[in-house]
């Protein structure tokens, strides 16, 4: 299991390109899966409801996660920087086009942001933590932060809790205030 501490964290979101950071962000705080990030499109966030709707998922069942209130400022931003667009992909690379599918890649694990992700990492004095370790970050966290796992299971688009039980755990500081809690 692979999480960052919170100093971690945002020295690693602050060390992205300016055109990835929002696609970090939404991965730190929402917990997607890179292909359901960079598929996501402005006609599936809804900020009335403070919602996303990923309607091509790896499970193929389509789900609504909450928007977390960083991910909200970020794509807000975003949205307002592109001249506030109805429809069109959310992520742009650097050359203003939308981000390939990681579904159409030859090799299966493919990701159009690994180059700019290991670049981050080296940056902020990170090793080995890949693009995906992000959902298992966010897993960690919604778990240390007393989040029940049902919630984190819909949230995260799972289909069983045995699957988020394999992608989050907690840190020993964690552990170590939990069971201060006994009396």
């Amino acid at each position: 299991m692979r999480f960052l501490s919170k100093d971690q964290e945002t020295t690693l979101l602050a060390s992205y390109a300016p055109h990835v950071a929002p696609v970090a962000e939404t991965l730190c705080w929402q917990g997607l899966r890179i292909g359901e990030a960079l598929r996501l499109d402005w006609r599936n966030v809804n900020w009335t409801a403070n919602s996303l709707f990923l309607a091509d998922t790896k499970s193929g069942e389509p789900r609504t996660v909450t928007l977390h209130r960083r991910v909200r400022a970020s794509l807000h931003k975003l949205w307002v920087g592109l001249g506030s667009p109805s429809e069109g992909s959310v992520f742009l690379n650097r050359r203003g086009r939308p981000y390939a599918d990681p579904r159409q890649y030859k090799l299966p694990g493919g990701s159009p942001i690994r180059s700019a992700h290991k670049t981050a990492c080296k940056r902020a004095g990170i090793k080995n933590f890949r693009v995906h370790d992000w959902r298992h970050h966010w897993a960690c966290q919604c778990v240390m932060a007393g989040i029940d796992l049902e919630t984190i299971r819909q949230e995260g688009g799972w289909k069983s809790l045995r699957m988020v039980e394999r992608y989050a755990t907690v840190s020993a500081e964690h552990r170590a205030r939990a069971m201060k809690k006994l009396r």
